[in-house]
């Protein structure tokens, strides 16, 4: 009976571990939640107000990515030269600054995010102080055909108060 204890206590602590092992990976995948948490670390550090998500937004982004599948291109522009941005009319978010960032065959959230912040275009529209909200698409492999890793569309914005406009595309 005394030999038991400590081996089930073994067990016990096993499983606990294997769990907290499994939670720590699933915090470090490509999912919109992680997505925008882990900008928004980086937002918090450089004393910017976090970035929201957007229900218009993700929808934009998801139209985005659809195209891009339908279409099969992997671009900040259509190859029939259309924008990004018109997605974001289409689902009534009406925009004075706007932004994009892409990228493709990423298997980790930390990664992906941390790459994005080592390219200075991506980082910009990550850290830039006229973006309040986004939206984010994620799905499993490229928009060209099988692939490993994840494509990740987001779109940046903040709301018209006036009636200019800019865009960046990273």
């Amino acid at each position: 009976m005394n030999r038991i204890v400590p081996i089930a206590l073994v067990m016990f602590l096993s499983v606990a571990f294997a769990m907290a092992a499994s939670a720590g990976e699933s915090s470090n995948e490509i999912t919109a939640a992680n997505v925008l948490r882990l900008m928004n670390d980086y937002r918090s550090s450089a004393g910017l107000a976090p970035l929201h998500s957007d229900e218009r937004l993700d929808l934009a982004a998801a139209d985005r990515m659809h195209q891009m599948e339908e279409e099969s291109f992997w671009s900040h522009e259509s190859p029939r030269g259309e924008s990004p941005f018109q997605w974001l009319d289409r689902h009534a978010y009406r925009y004075r600054s706007a932004g994009e960032n892409l990228a493709q065959g990423f298997e980790t959230a930390r990664l992906l995010v941390q790459s994005w912040m080592e390219s200075p275009g991506h980082r910009d529209n990550i850290l830039s102080s006229a973006y309040e909200d986004c939206g984010i698409a994620i799905i499993d492999g490229s928009t060209l055909g099988p692939s490993t890793g994840k494509s990740i569309v987001v779109m940046f914005g903040s709301q018209r108060a006036q009636a200019q406009v800019a865009h960046t595309k990273k």
